[in-house]
């Protein structure tokens, strides 16, 4: 069976940003681009992860720093995508496959990398893409077919003819290829193009060319393959996230006094018959029990709360609160809290240690 292995692309400045940092350490909600991407790759079952970096290299190591399974590797100058890749050449084995994933998609889900993977594995392809179609379509490059509705080639938007602009399914940035295949397509690449950049979307080409096989897997829920190239892409990627996050939460048996106004970020357990009022910012790696209120304007941060737990217009940091206990309104629960069953915080309290 094939090794899976993930090259995440995160060395662009992201100049549409007018920004310090470099694109993929903005964050969505409480947490940078680039980790909701990794974590994506590491609970699709992918435990060898090279991200590609560039722009303020260090900026983003920091960040990763403390993966076990992540290394970083240094694209000095940054020629395009297809040089971008390159540079974890020498980690790529003939019988692995190579994911490869553009770092600014903090939307991609575990399960439609395993559903790609899957895809690839059962058509037995040397190769495939990931495709979506956009009520409008975004400046990506278009999939041209051949007549059969095989991938021919992918051309970039700069680099498009009247015809090929009109193309409404496009290319969004997730690819997987055969490690030998991406490896003989590493020496073809060239920089004849609008951008004098070596192209990543080059690669199906030359491996078609040579005789091999790119399937092309269309996304049904092009939501998840959102990028994000500006701050307005950061909002829209940002607004996303926490309505479907409210959505699951929900589901699950959870009341959302007023939803648009209720954050709740990705990681977070909510146990149900729970009630989260408006205002409340709940973040990190929160478990919340059954049977809370939590709430208005509270913010909880990686913190635990037994079922039965009132927590009224307070503040709980990296703390834990037992079951059938009453904090607030008005308290801060700091670090390193521990609160037993049973006990009441009464207003206006501060806790720390």
């Amino acid at each position: 069976m094939s090794k899976i292995k993930a090259i995440v692309m995160a060395g662009g400045k992201g100049t549409r940003m007018k920004s310090n940092l470099p694109k993929v350490l903005h964050k969505v909600y409480d947490r940078c681009i680039i980790d909701y991407v990794c974590d994506a790759c590491e609970n699709a079952g992918i435990n060898d992860i090279y991200v590609i970096v560039g722009h303020k290299h260090e900026l983003v190591e920091n960040n990763l720093h403390g993966r076990d399974n992540v290394k970083c590797i240094l694209q000095k100058e940054q020629l395009g995508t297809g040089h971008a890749a390159l540079q974890a050449r020498d980690y790529i084995e003939d019988d692995d496959l190579i994911l490869i994933v553009n770092g600014d998609m903090p939307l991609i889900s575990p399960y439609t990398i395993k559903s790609f993977i899957s895809f690839i594995e059962l058509g037995n392809f040397d190769g495939a893409l990931v495709s979506a179609v956009f009520d409008k379509t975004p400046a990506y490059g278009r999939i041209i077919r051949d007549s059969h509705g095989n991938l021919s080639k992918i051309v970039e938007q700069k680099d498009c003819n009247e015809e090929e602009l009109a193309i409404e399914e496009v290319n969004i940035g997730l690819y997987c290829f055969k490690g030998k295949h991406l490896k003989e397509s590493f020496d073809k690449l060239d920089n004849n193009n609008a951008q004098k950049e070596y192209y990543i979307t080059d690669i199906p080409y030359h491996i078609i060319a040579s005789g091999g096989r790119i399937g092309v897997y269309m996304i049904q829920n092009s939501d998840e393959t959102q990028g994000i190239n500006s701050r307005s892409d950061l909002s829209i990627v940002t607004k996303t996230l926490l309505h479907n996050t409210r959505e699951q939460h929900m589901d699950n048996g959870v009341t959302l006094i007023d939803p648009d106004n209720t954050y709740i970020s990705l990681g977070v357990s909510i146990g149900k018959d729970t009630i989260i009022y408006p205002g409340t910012n709940i973040q990190g790696e929160t478990m919340i029990g059954e049977n809370c209120i939590i709430g208005p304007n509270s913010h909880i941060i990686s913190s635990t709360i037994g079922d039965n737990t009132i927590v009224e217009t307070s503040k709980l940091d990296r703390t834990s609160v037992g079951s059938n206990c009453k904090i607030g309104p008005f308290s801060i629960i700091g670090a390193n809290t521990y609160i037993k069953d049973n006990v009441t915080v009464s207003s206006f309290t501060e806790i720390k240690e």
